[in-house]
């Protein structure tokens, strides 16, 4: 379970962790199912959630049960998606069962965190490109970015203009291009 940017050595942590109990947020999820090697765009999920009481994420839209937060870090991919599903609700199906391709330790709590459902974020804004580019990796990048000691809210603030303008632009290959060049 894991984009080709990631090694079996690269901490592992869940940035809803840090919501609390009624936080919004979004993720982007693969269905149980579909658990691979690699997170190609196609089979990402962009879902609106939030963290209920029991410390689940639930749709926003629909308060299915999505996946459990996993609290603990690790460097065990196994691990971390088995705790993600480890006590699935009695009103959930096959369906619902999710696990978050969210899971590098360089995406920052700031970029899933949402102040209402409808809100925007860095995980919004990038899934909202028309780009061929992994949108994990640069999920990924941006995250490293955002580890820097120096970054600061203006320094969010930035990066999220700069992904509304690049999902104005409506030729995919430039797209493609600027994010290669400049932001991977």
């Amino acid at each position: 379970m894991s984009d080709d940017t990631e090694s079996p050595s690269v901490p592992l942590a869940d940035p809803f962790a840090a919501l609390a109990v009624g936080g919004y947020g979004a993720d982007v999820c693969v269905h149980r199912d579909d658990i691979s090697t690699e997170f190609p765009n196609e089979i990402l999920e962009l879902v609106r959630v939030r963290v209920d009481e029991n410390r689940d994420l639930r749709r926003v839209d629909s308060d299915r049960f999505v996946r459990n937060v996993v609290v603990a870090n690790s460097n065990d991919r196994r691990s971390v998606v088995k705790r993600m599903l480890a006590d699935v609700p009695a009103d959930a199906t096959d369906e619902d069962l999710y696990v978050s391709a969210l899971l590098r330790d360089v995406i920052p709590p700031s970029f899933v965190r949402l102040n209402d459902p409808d809100d925007e974020n860095v995980v919004t804004k990038v899934m909202e490109l028309d780009t061929t580019v992994s949108k994990i990796k640069l999920l990924v990048s941006l995250g490293r970015v955002a580890q820097q000691d120096d970054f600061t809210a203006e320094d969010l603030d930035s990066m999220e203009g700069a992904l509304d303008t690049l999902a104005e632009l409506d030729d995919t290959e430039n797209v493609d291009q600027y994010i290669r060049e400049r932001l991977l």
